[in-house]
């Protein structure tokens, strides 16, 4: 999610200024923080914030989990620093402006977006996937779509999954 005008970055150390849900990120983070003070209204309130930023995921079994990966989806292409050339056009401000309708231009985009937001080595629920094409376009649904048609993404026939395939 990218606040108006901003960029992901902007939206992380945003939900991170606040001293108190600072705190709390630092313990979720280090796994000093127990369920039951996590579940308190004060942690609660920050959570939200925190979960929405990407920041914390609450897993099936109802602990929390920071990762690292989020600050590496949150660094956007801009020009100049690792998008090709001919891409550069559809990026403003590091952000993807319009989805190339001629499909070779659009597969090479894709090809682009997918090294740069995904490891070949682990498997993405949808909302992470989301999360990662979120921090370059807001129509994550298209994008998704389109690397899954293009074998970019393998999803799972249930749809819970997703990971970039290998490739001899």
């Amino acid at each position: 999610m990218t606040l108006p005008g901003g960029t992901p970055v902007d939206h992380l150390m945003s939900a991170l200024a606040d001293p108190e849900r600072l705190r709390l990120y630092a313990r979720i983070v280090l796994d000093e923080l127990p369920p039951r003070e996590a579940d308190s209204p004060a942690a609660r309130k920050h959570l939200g914030k925190l979960v929405a930023a990407g920041l914390v995921e609450r897993l099936d079994d109802g602990s929390l989990r920071a990762g690292p990966e989020v600050f590496r989806r949150a660094r956007t292409p801009e020009p100049g620093t690792g998008v090709p050339r001919h891409l550069t056009g559809f990026f403003a401000r590091g952000r993807l402006t319009a989805i190339p309708v001629r499909p070779a231009v659009r597969h090479e985009l894709l090809v682009h977006l997918t090294d740069t937001l995904f490891d070949t080595d682990r498997t993405y629920s949808e909302r992470e996937v989301n999360a990662a094409l979120r921090t370059v376009h807001d129509d994550t649904a298209a994008l998704r779509r389109y690397c899954v048609i293009d074998g970019l993404l393998v999803r799972e026939k249930d749809g819970s999954d997703y990971r970039v395939p290998q490739h001899a």
